[in-house]
């Protein structure tokens, strides 16, 4: 019995003195030992309000009021801050005298990233030695990759977490600056160790789109020199799903993504769209080095049609080059405009083109002034609804008892163009148009502001030439190999066009006409093949035909 008695007056003196190591151990007498590997690691300024030992619910370390302060060159405010950091560690080890971590959870974390005036990032420079940030660079600094994924790697850590917190990306260099607000952060990392391949987990709503996001997959192995061998993540934007696969060697990569179906209503990026639209079995593959970015493949469909890409760009600032290419193909042209703008004017028909881009930045004034290229393009068996450019030549000319099919509506069964483009306007060149009662040939130009400054010919068919100079006697004689050959001038808006004959250059078809009679009957004279009385009668035929008496 004394025995008994004696082992529990141990046992509670063992349970008194572990209970009492938090109050009897005082672990801040450490910070100047451990905080300048912290800061070194960072390259930044670290704050330790207080740090005490734990044993429950495991034994480890509580830090409170931790903070990371920012570069000195965006300020003295923190760049990351935290109300608690708990880290735990496995006893077994830890009585044979080793020390591994098993969990790291980080409590309402406040991080704040922010692009000053000049572009440059104030996280770009955490864990880079040396690195001075450039006062005016052309872009951004490669990010380094001794960064905080390395350390916890390093650390072997079988689990880090986040507990609530906010990220807010405010954004200087722009005219007008904006912030983003990535709240209500969950996070779960698991198994971080060199040679494993962690399993992440990451939830969040991002502000001000009110945007939940969602990402869960897996990366490794983790490596020193922080190469991925593969990339597999599952990502939710809202309503839109993509997946994301790919390898990782430094700053560079290959990423992968596809994505079943992306609705534009549903992305957090404002288009220039009437419409909501759908794009499906969407595809990227994309190679990284550094900055540079080379976009292997760029695929989806797009009303009925197939979209196909690629290219080159230099990312890190607000304006980044590109250059590359486009292919469309069995396009339907009409709902595609319909999308981008309405207009009193619809084209339908299945469309395909070739285009080579190049440009800097992606907004509009950007690219009216930045964008550059050259395509080809083909729309077949369409249809121009709004408009009858046969009913607006007979207007032009003021013939009467003309009947034509539609009024409104001017049917063809292609339309083929070369493009350049170069400071905000199209040229349009070498057009042509097939219909079955007219070919048109021209070209002009298509502003960006949707300006119109077209001029085509209409060659139209025998069978309305006829009906036409039949109705006119001027267009008569305008007659050219039983043919009418007449131009029109298309202006205005693509809201307002406006269509007008020129009336010039068909009185001058009729001079023409007249001269050549007058050229033959004054020959036929000269050699003596036809006498004064037959001029007589020419004259009175054509005097008859061009005013009708």
């Amino acid at each position: 019995m004394k025995i008994l008695i004696g082992l529990s007056i141990v046992v509670v003196l063992l349970i008194g003195v572990v209970l009492a190591l938090p109050f009897l151990i005082d672990l801040n007498k450490y910070q100047g030992q451990y905080k300048p590997i912290i800061e070194d690691a960072l390259n930044r300024k670290v704050q330790l309000q207080d740090i005490r030992l734990t044993i429950w619910p495991r034994i480890g370390a509580r830090v409170a009021g931790f903070a990371v302060l920012d570069d000195p060159s965006f300020g003295s405010a923190p760049f990351a801050s935290l109300s608690s950091l708990d880290v735990g560690v496995k006893l077994m080890p830890l009585l044979s005298g080793k020390v591994e971590v098993e969990e790291i959870t980080l409590h309402q974390p406040v991080i704040t990233v922010i692009r000053n005036k000049n572009g440059v990032l104030n996280a770009s420079t955490i864990g880079r030695k040396g690195v001075a940030v450039p006062e005016k660079p052309s872009r951004a600094p490669i990010p380094s990759t001794e960064g905080p994924l390395k350390i916890l790697a390093l650390l072997a850590v079988d689990q880090v977490s986040i507990d609530g917190g906010k990220l807010t990306y405010r954004d200087l260099s722009a005219a007008k600056p904006t912030e983003y607000v990535v709240q209500d952060m969950e996070l779960l990392l698991q198994d971080v160790r060199l040679g494993r391949t962690p399993r992440l987990h990451f939830g969040s709503l991002v502000q001000p789109f009110n945007l939940p996001v969602k990402l869960d997959g897996s990366f490794g192995p983790l490596r020193e020199a922080m190469d991925i061998d593969a990339i597999s993540f599952e990502l939710a934007v809202g309503k839109t799903d993509f997946t994301i696969t790919g390898n990782a060697d430094g700053n560079d990569a290959n990423i992968y993504i596809t994505s079943p179906v992306i609705n534009t209503a549903n992305l957090p990026v404002s288009l220039p769209l009437k419409k909501p639209v759908d794009m499906k079995n969407f595809q990227i593959a994309a190679e990284v080095k550094g900055q540079g970015v080379k976009l292997n493949t760029l695929s989806f469909q797009l009303f009925d049609g197939q979209i196909k890409g690629q290219g080159k760009l230099i990312a890190g600032s607000d304006t980044p080059p590109f250059k590359g290419s486009v292919t469309v193909q069995g396009v339907q042209l009409g709902p595609a405009l319909n999308a981008v703008a309405e207009t009193p004017i619809s084209v339908s028909g299945t469309a395909g083109a070739d285009l080579s881009l190049q440009g800097i930045g992606f907004s509009m004034p950007d690219l009216t002034t930045a964008l550059e290229g050259t395509g080809h393009m083909m729309v077949k068996d369409g249809k121009i609804e709004g408009v009858n450019l046969l009913q607006e030549v007979v207007s032009a000319l003021k013939v009467a008892g003309i009947s034509l099919d539609n009024a409104k509506a001017t049917a063809f069964s292609a339309i083929e163009t070369d493009l350049l483009i170069k400071q905000g306007i199209i040229n349009v060149q070498r057009l042509l148009m097939d219909s079955h009662d007219f070919q048109a040939t021209g070209g002009g130009t298509i502003g960006f502001d949707q300006r119109l400054n077209l001029l085509v010919n209409l060659n139209l068919s025998q069978d309305l030439s006829q009906k036409i100079a039949g109705a006119s006697p001027v267009m008569k004689i305008a007659l050219k190999e039983g043919r009418l050959n007449l131009p029109l001038a298309i202006t205005g808006t693509a809201q307002a066009p406006s269509y007008g004959v020129d009336l010039k250059g068909v009185s001058g078809k009729v001079q023409e006409q007249v001269k050549k009679k007058v050229e033959e009957a004054v020959g036929g004279l000269l050699k003596g093949t036809k006498k004064p009385e037959d001029l007589k009668k020419e004259g009175e035929e054509l005097l008859k035909g061009l005013f009708g008496r």
